[in-house]
């Protein structure tokens, strides 16, 4: 309560980038990442298990992309970045960073829906023959 944004994945991505503070867009962005995985796909959650940990256990049990998993890893590297280290302070490229989370939430979210049996067009348990 108080704070006033959205804890659901839906149309995130969009907002994105509205943020005029590079440590708002990637605090959300890294939070909703971390929200989905431990949500949707069964990662350990907890103050033990860093999201690079987080990352390396959806990608063995989900197979996700290369790119995907790089991008994620990226994601995280710049967020350690802005709040670890004293004299980083913004992002070096802010329109990358919210379209390689886009890229990211659309594969997870694809991963989703093809795990629902969605991924065809259509009804799935029609048979003509």
């Amino acid at each position: 309560m108080g704070v006033g944004y959205s804890t659901t994945t839906t149309s995130l991505s969009s907002s994105y980038q509205q943020y005029q503070n590079d440590f708002e867009l990637v605090i959300r962005a890294t939070k909703d990442l971390e929200y989905l995985l431990e949500t949707s796909f069964g990662v350990p959650s907890g103050k033990q298990i860093g999201l690079h940990d987080k990352i390396t256990h959806v990608q063995s049990t989900e197979g996700l992309s290369r790119t995907t998993v790089q991008k994620m890893r990226y994601l995280v590297t710049l967020r350690n970045k802005l709040v670890h280290q004293h004299d980083f302070n913004e992002l070096p490229d802010r329109v990358s960073f919210a379209t390689s989370y886009e890229s990211v939430e659309q594969e997870l979210k694809q991963r989703l829906h093809e795990r629902s049996g969605g991924g065809g067009g259509g009804d799935s348990s029609c048979i003509i023959s």
